[in-house]
């Protein structure tokens, strides 16, 4: 007879569920290459570790009429990452998680032996130790992109940094004939993405790109960027106690390690 322990075990790894004893999250439900149809969603992209940033957004996403959200990567790279991790974890419906560059590394320890600066590698190896088996697996089976049917708007297509790349940036002054690579093999009209940490709204050839901004790390703003997106698209901008947040990060076990400004 089958140990009821072990057949249980086998039934969550099967539904690909995982358990933690103060939250539970699915880990690979959604099929990314069906295209779901939504009315409005919230899309958030580099988060970068910072608590207190994501919480005031997903306050007001909560308050708003938004019926989905997008995470466009770059989850935990940053001074909180664990708390980070299980605050996106937890959430239940509706939610859709791309993978970005950062969240990458995080997951496989990327070091100096992957080309990249000393520093970031041991960023990369301190925000690794401090999440979880069940994190660093949920952030190496995140997918690439994703596809959802936007009131509105139609075919929306979310990645994180170009359609071909995660390390790819589109800027809002990157010239037409450099995008256009990028995008060739592109059949949805809109693009969103992030990785640049600023926001941007603009037409290249026949297709509309839309940067989200940075939740965590934005580069332009005093606030928390994101964007809203159906009907019309809405770049926001969240305030939150960025204070408070660079006080915490200060009295971290480790603060010394980021020679980054979190607002």
């Amino acid at each position: 007879m089958i140990n009821q322990k072990y057949m249980d075990i086998y039934v969550k790894i099967n539904l690909k569920i995982a358990i933690n004893v103060k939250w539970k999250y699915i880990l690979e439900v959604v099929d990314y290459r069906r295209v779901k149809t939504v009315k409005r969603v919230a899309a958030i992209y580099d988060i970068h570790g910072n608590y207190s940033a994501l919480n005031a957004v997903l306050e007001e996403i909560q308050q708003s009429d938004a019926d989905a959200i997008v995470v466009g990567g770059d989850l935990a790279w940053g001074p909180q990452p664990a708390l980070v991790m299980e605050r996106i974890m937890a959430l239940e419906e509706n939610i859709f998680i791309i993978k970005g560059n950062a969240d990458r590394e995080v997951g496989e320890r990327h070091g100096i032996e992957k080309g990249i600066d000393k520093w970031v590698a041991d960023i990369n190896h301190w925000c690794s130790d401090q999440l979880t088996d069940a994190q660093i697996e949920f952030l190496n089976k995140l997918q690439d992109n994703i596809t959802l049917k936007i009131d509105g708007l139609g075919d929306v297509l979310f990645v994180h940094g170009s359609p071909r790349s995660d390390e790819e940036a589109i800027r809002q002054d990157t010239p037409k004939n450099e995008i256009k690579p990028m995008i060739e093999t592109v059949n949805q009209d809109i693009i969103v993405c992030g990785h640049t940490h600023v926001q941007f709204d603009r037409s290249v050839y026949d297709k509309r790109i839309i940067n989200a901004g940075s939740v965590g790390l934005p580069s332009a703003a005093s606030g928390a960027c994101w964007v809203m997106l159906g009907p019309e698209v809405d770049l926001r901008e969240t305030e939150y106690d960025y204070e408070f947040a660079a006080n915490q990060i200060r009295h971290m076990k480790d603060p010394d390690i980021f020679n980054l400004s979190y607002k």
